[in-house]
């Protein structure tokens, strides 16, 4: 089975791998050219903005504010921040009447750093000096804390000097996008630290004002109004007042918050330490549970009406940190039910929660057809569906049912006065923007609110306990991913590092080493294929029909309008070259990709002889351009000789003989003797075969645990050779000053630290099959888990030095002999 090809859109950065990268200029770049595909500026006047974006049935009772609270109000070109406090001034006057509990405050906040929310992730994404941050209803937040976190802020404003900095001018294009991507990551923080729906922000340009309207397929703005005028003035009560009085009172504090999700409290997490027992010393290692949350979960086929199953979400695996995307969350949890005070075992779950795009195949429907089509004793490398579907989908089913909801419906942008608090507001798990900015033209843009949970927890690849418990992890991933081809019809088309899980625990139904999840990309054939389907290839004149696409008759050209946004580095080769027209994805494209996540793991997270040591990956799988990633990969394919992975014979000999298959699959030349000078497709029994091969291997090492993969701000790298190799000369980068746009890189100390060489040259000679071959010494530098600590271990024959320099014994391997590389190990 074969699908058309995704266009690839420009993307904000969410995997970190190079020092470029890391840095503001790199991730700004990539926000802005999101951005500017993304921003609407709303046609309408000030009040239907409000309506339709800040919906309330709440009127405000308030006189109209003084017009004289801000006629001292005279922003200065290059005085930008002498402005918060005056105008942090304005706006308590404004809601100085408001009722206590419903009433905002206000803090300058611009020398203050606020890291990413969650964090076991926030080195990975900027951190943001928001100039002024704003509390929710009720908190006073105007005295300045020490460490400022997202969790008191409901609402950000940035604030610039003159109008001629109007961030959302559209006659700018991307010349001051900077000012909008201060705003977005602001935004993104909101909404990941709260479980928003949608974020609000000011823009503020000089005495000129624009509210904005963030959600996971765009960002709206209002017309800008002047704050000096009596009309801003009372537009902004307006907006406060509305901002603070949603719709109903069961849908939160503010517009924009979940109704179906809460914060942790101090009583769930003592129900959830109480029902772990034993175990939750190590389930709850490192994990902070102020970040988790208490979630309702429908299934799609549920009664209306009935009950929803709750869900308590304590450890975040994995977050997709884009903004403007599926913004993908996967969660360990437990089913919770508070009430349950009996020492019956929890049985752990993991819940995704992702924003589709509206016109893509919910991913509930994949695991149906899995379920219906795979047989029990078959099942093996995919996760089962427990519960939940498209929360979007149900919000609008019940919203289509309310009064004038279905006339509304085909007229979004109609709006009359006298209708002002009584039309029910647009469902918020299904985004309405583009429709409400654009028309309904927009629909394929947008996108909807999917919480689903499944039965098998695992871990990242990345922290593999062994080397072999990593391989046999991806070699049961293939597995599932040949069952969902050949038995569902379901092409994944993402395999990534981050959708493959090493499992601790298998379901007794299926045992299993690691599973392949996350479907949201996938295709399907209308029909489940025959019993006897082949091994993935079929000729492009005998595709079968694929399902339709969500919306498909409303839309005109759906498949073009698909959003890629899957992981950029793992994309296969063919697919990813701009010369090669290939435009059709196939099952061969994602074996191809299985290896790209090997080699990815490995060059990460192992001891080997790449010339440019820690920084291989960073070499390997360059970002941002199809050209020289393309070129990159076509090079590794090229290669003659094997990466050597130190004390590890089998995964050295599974690489190579990986790479081989995947070179005969694309056009590249063969480039060794005694190899088919014809393309050979790439096949699940070829692949199967070659992991199945070196399973059966013994001499593979017992304690090879994955080496954390250092944050380019903690690298310290020394190389050292015996014999005549050169050592390169220690570099002096200049600091950098922290830039005057609210933001800085989460790696700006990297600059104040000498980078030494990261090369070395190491024998590139292959290793006789089964025998372990020894670069030379390396010393690296690297964090201990779970601390800020570092570590120098030695990599030479015979002694592996530990902190301090105390030399410790070697490893063992199972059936090696000869020489041996000894290889350092987390927190080694």
């Amino acid at each position: 089975m074969s699908s058309n090809v995704s266009p690839r859109k420009p993307k904000s950065v969410n995997v970190v791998n190079t020092a470029e990268q890391a840095q503001q200029k790199f991730q700004i770049e990539h926000w802005r050219r999101e951005l500017v595909s993304k921003v609407n500026v709303y046609d309408g006047n000030l009040d239907d903005f409000l309506d339709l974006f800040v919906p309330s049935n709440t009127p405000c009772p308030l006189d109209a504010p003084d017009a004289r609270i801000a006629e001292d109000f005279r922003p200065l070109k290059g005085h930008e921040v002498e402005h918060y406090d005056p105008l942090i001034s304005i706006f308590n006057r404004i809601v100085a009447a408001f009722p206590e509990d419903k009433r905002l405050s206000f803090c300058n906040t611009h020398s203050q750093t606020l890291s990413f929310p969650f964090t076991g992730f926030a080195e990975h994404h900027h951190k943001a000096r928001p100039d002024i941050s704003v509390s929710f209803p009720g908190d006073d937040i105007s005295e300045r804390t020490k460490s400022p976190n997202w969790s008191r802020f409901a609402m950000v404003m940035e604030a610039k000097s003159t109008a001629a900095e109007d961030a959302f001018d559209v006659r700018a294009g991307l010349d001051r996008t900077n000012a909008i991507v201060q705003l977005a990551i602001n935004a993104r923080s909101l909404m990941f630290a709260h479980g928003l729906l949608a974020a609000y922000t000011i823009g503020i340009y000089g005495e000129m004002i624009r509210i904005a309207r963030f959600d996971h397929s765009s960002v709206v703005a209002s017309a800008s109004f002047s704050i000096k005028s009596q009309e801003g003035l009372q537009i902004i009560q307006e907006f406060f007042w509305r901002f603070v009085h949603p719709w109903k009172p069961s849908l939160g504090a503010v517009v924009g918050c979940d109704d179906t999700l809460r914060k942790m409290n101090t009583s769930d997490e003592a129900w959830l330490k109480k029902k772990l027992g034993a175990e939750a010393n190590s389930l709850l290692a490192g994990v902070n549970l102020r970040e988790g949350r208490v979630v309702d979960v429908w299934n799609d086929d549920q009664p209306e009406g009935s009950a929803p199953t709750k869900y308590l979400l304590f450890k975040l695996l994995e977050v997709n940190a884009r903004l403007f995307s599926r913004s993908t969350m996967v969660w360990m949890g437990v089913e919770y039910n508070e009430d349950d005070d009996t020492d019956t075992e929890l049985e752990l779950r993991i819940i995704k929660e992702a924003w589709r795009q509206i016109i893509r195949i919910p991913e509930s429907k994949f695991y149906n057809r899995l379920h219906q089509t795979i047989p029990e004793e078959e099942w093996t490398g995919l996760p089962r569906l427990v519960g939940g579907g498209d929360l979007g989908v149900r919000e609008v089913k019940e919203w289509e049912k309310t009064s004038n909801a279905a006339e509304s419906s085909r007229t979004l942008r109609s709006h009359t006065a006298n209708k002002r608090f009584q039309t029910p507001p647009r469902p918020m798990h299904q985004t309405f923007s583009w429709r409400l900015a654009v028309g309904d033209d927009a629909l394929a843009y947008e996108r909807s609110h999917m919480r689903i949970v499944v039965d098998t927890v695992g871990r990242p690849l990345s922290r593999f306990k062994n080397t072999r418990e990593l391989v046999a992890a991806m070699r049961d991933a293939i597995k599932g991913h040949r069952l969902a081809m050949e038995r569902g019809g379901i092409l994944h088309r993402d395999v990534s590092s981050g959708n493959i899980l090493i499992v601790d625990r298998p379901p007794p139904t299926h045992q299993c080493a690691g599973i392949l999840h996350d479907l949201d990309y996938s295709s399907m054939t209308l029909d489940p294929p025959p019993t006897n389907a082949s091994d993935g290839q079929q000729s492009d004149a005998a595709l079968p029909a694929l399902c339709p696409l969500e919306h498909e008759k409303q839309v005109k050209d759906a498949e073009k309008r698909k959003e890629r946004t899957g992981t950029y580095y793992f994309i296969a080769l063919e697919l990813i070259d701009p010369e090669v027209k290939c435009l059709v994805h196939n099952a061969g494209h994602d074996l191809e990709s299985f290896f790209w996540v090997l080699l990815w793991i490995v060059l990460r997270h192992t001891v080997h002889n790449h010339a440019s040591g820690l920084n291989a990956c960073d070499a390997t799988f360059p970002f941002g351009s199809d050209t020289l990633a393309a070129g990159m990969k076509s090079s590794w394919l090229r290669r003659s000789n094997p990466l050597l992975i130190a004390n590890n014979p089998p995964l050295t000999d599974l690489l190579d003989d990986f790479k081989d298959i995947v070179d005969d699959a694309t056009k590249q030349p063969p480039r060794k003797p005694n190899r088919p000078s014809s393309r050979v497709p790439i096949t699940y029994d070829r692949v199967l075969k070659l992991f199945d091969d070196a399973l059966n291997r013994t001499d593979w090492p017992e304690d090879d645990a994955a080496i954390p993969y250092t944050p380019l701000k903690t690298r310290t790298i020394s190389v050292y050779a015996p014999g005549p190799l050169q050592i390169g000369s220690k570099k002096s980068v200049k600091k950098r000053q922290r830039e005057e746009d609210g933001l800085e890189s989460d790696y700006s100390d990297l600059e104040s630290t000498p980078v030494e060489s990261r090369a070395a040259s190491v024998s590139s000679k292959r290793p006789r099959r089964g025998v372990a071959s020894a670069p030379p010494n390396i010393a690296i530098t690297v964090p201990s888990w779970g601390s800020g600590a570092t570590s120098t271990t030695r990599v030479e024959s015979g002694t592996t030095q530990g902190p301090g320099g105390k030399a410790s014994g070697s490893r063992k391997t199972k059936g090696s002999k000869g020489s041996s590389c000894k290889a350092p190990g987390p927190g080694a």
